[in-house]
């Protein structure tokens, strides 16, 4: 009973330490809303609607 409760507190603080913490942009700029990851427009299903 002992030994499984401790594998369980060690799988969970790997589990901890392998995940991290949750990441985020550093800045949350739409500059580049609607661009691809090489700085192109989107084409595609992708596209930005036009303003008709």
């Amino acid at each position: 009973m002992k030994l499984s409760t401790i594998f369980v507190a060690t799988f969970f603080a790997l589990a901890l330490v392998a995940c991290g913490k949750p990441t985020a942009p550093e800045s949350a700029s739409s500059d580049n809303y609607g661009t691809t990851h090489e700085g192109k427009p989107a084409e595609g299903r992708n596209e930005l609607p036009s303003d008709k």
